[in-house]
């Protein structure tokens, strides 16, 4: 490190730190139970990394050119399971004082999600225990083993700059208001200017600590309103004829909404924290 920026390191460090262990997480579904929701997050967010990290490598790393597609593949099959996660934990957390009719419905709406979940996780455990899988994972080790050996250099302006100028021309394009799907696109920019960032860790001190920190800030900002409209959605689409049910859908569908549009805005300060210049670390 020079004065206030990061110039270099070598590509192995950077595969060492960011690759292997996310290879090592989407790995351990054959080994764990692919059903245990800490095994899905870690391995979901794992291939996201591997996804975003794959692309700001370009040119220091050669995956076989169907590798990104091949994660985006297992990414939807874990993203079923963790979606039924995420509903079942909001709704448990919110049937305790609501009225009996409600209780009730709460209860069709969790078997509800039972039977999805139950789908979701046998598609996950059969795409797991398949010669796809076992390809995709031997893929990632060799562009691991290859990249390790390099003493390529990477330059973070060349490796960090892109997604950032990508999430602040996301930030540029939203209309006023936002709509869910750009809050939704700038999210996904967000995490990739922070993974791309976390390859630096080990060199950019301070400066990239905070760089992280409030990048964090921002994705969890937009994740939230994320997830209240995703569950929105879901809500109104599984009302169906019994009465109990699409009342009970009916009370969630509008509560998250609510939520949804109140978190509109919300991302907005930890937007403004990470656009100051202090928090670049290049």
């Amino acid at each position: 490190m020079s004065g206030h920026t990061v110039s270099s390191m070598l590509v192995r460090e950077a595969i060492d730190r960011s690759f292997a262990p996310s290879v090592e997480a989407l790995d351990a579904l054959r080994i764990a139970d692919a059903s245990d929701p800490v095994t899905v997050h870690h391995a979901r967010t794992s291939v996201r990394r591997l996804r975003s990290n794959i692309r700001a490598l370009d040119g220091h790393v050669e995956p076989v050119p169907t590798l990104r597609g091949e994660l985006g593949w297992i990414a939807e099959c874990l993203g079923r399971v963790r979606d039924a996660d995420v509903l079942n934990v909001r709704i448990a957390g919110r049937v305790d004082g609501l009225p009996e009719p409600l209780q009730l419905g709460c209860t069709a709406i969790q078997a509800v999600l039972a039977d999805e979940r139950v789908t979701a996780d046998e598609h996950l455990r059969s795409a797991v225990a398949s010669p796809r899988f076992r390809d995709l994972v031997d893929e990632l080790d060799l562009l691991v083993k290859e990249a390790s050996s390099s003493d390529g250099a990477l330059d973070v302006r060349d490796v960090v700059r892109a997604p950032w100028r990508a999430m602040r021309d996301a930030v540029r394009r939203l209309d006023d208001p936002p709509s869910d799907e750009q809050l939704h696109d700038l999210r996904i920019e967000t995490k990739r200017a922070r993974y791309a960032a976390e390859l630096f860790t080990s060199v950019s001190g301070a400066r990239g600590g905070r760089f992280l920190r409030r990048a964090t800030s921002l994705q969890d900002a937009l994740g939230a309103q994320h997830d209240a409209a995703r569950a929105c959605e879901w809500f109104l689409g599984h009302g169906g004829e019994d009465t109990g049910l699409a009342r009970a859908c009916g009370w969630f569908a509008a509560e998250a909404a609510a939520e949804r549009d109140d978190l509109r805005e919300a991302w907005r300060p930890a937007w403004a924290s990470l656009r100051e210049p202090k928090a670049r670390f290049w």
